[in-house]
């Protein structure tokens, strides 16, 4: 399996960034609060809850935001398209938009439309939309799905039932601004360093499927045919025992 290399070269000179848990950032990068590089303020999809149908238009809420993607299996289900209509007028989704979940379990966890296709999305998602002479819509999703922008979103969100961040103070979290050439330099790093980690997750998930499979194998035939691989067998009179040892 091919090595990945995670080791980063040093700018000339760093300054400290002003917030704790951004530390220091190199000296010629800017910080500034996210509603500085936005295009529209941060909103969210309607707060009522739509009837949902078995066709229809997609309807998106937060079990679908995952891994900085949105996967339309998990969608909530299908709503009428005058409901898609009605849902339009407060927002439409657009490519490059992204989203992130500000109430629920998975508060934090973001993902960015990658698609043309017809969508709604429904409340728990706050809407991120970037001003592309100001920041790369890909630069902004890794800098929300970051460990140090999560402590921020963890230390101002609130708790009733459960936990949520609001608009407002999402709007005004710090954000680290490199230049926009240096923003789409790190976007694709990151793009192809984490496409090779993902890749080294699966190819473990399966050597564990695999494990897992050879776990159950070697259990039956412990307690089916023993520890003895040339034990005269008899048929067990039970389709899903089998064989077993002539003496059992």
């Amino acid at each position: 399996m091919e090595t990945i290399e995670t080791t980063f070269e040093r700018y000339a000179a760093y300054k400290d960034s002003g917030v704790e848990w951004l530390g220091e950032i190199p000296e010629h990068w800017e910080v500034v609060a996210i509603k500085r590089v936005l295009a529209i303020p941060i909103t969210d999809g309607p707060h009522t809850t739509p009837e949902l149908i078995e066709e229809g238009i997609p309807f998106i809420s937060a079990e679908s935001i995952k891994n900085g993607k949105i996967d339309f299996s998990k969608k909530r289900g299908f709503i009428f398209e005058k409901n898609h209509l009605l849902f339009s007028k407060k927002y439409n989704p657009q490519l490059w938009d992204i989203y992130m979940v500000k109430s629920g379990a998975t508060t934090g966890n973001t993902a960015i439309v990658e698609t043309n296709k017809t969508f709604s999305i429904w409340s728990p998602l706050a809407v991120f939309r970037a001003n592309k002479q100001k920041v790369s819509p890909r630069y902004l999703n890794l800098f929300l799905q970051s460990s140090t922008f999560k402590i921020s979103v963890e230390l101002s969100w609130s708790f009733g039932t459960q936990q949520n961040i609001g608009m407002g103070i999402l709007s005004n979290l710090p954000m680290s601004v490199p230049p926009l050439s240096e923003q789409t330099r790190i976007a694709e790093f990151l793009d192809r360093k984490t496409a090779q980690i993902d890749q080294a997750i699966a190819q473990k998930e399966r050597l564990i499927e695999l494990l897992k499979e050879r776990r159950q194998v070697m259990i039956h035939q412990a307690v089916t045919r023993g520890l003895n691989p040339d034990v005269p067998l008899k048929h067990s009179g039970i389709e899903w025992i089998g064989e077993i040892p002539e003496h059992w």
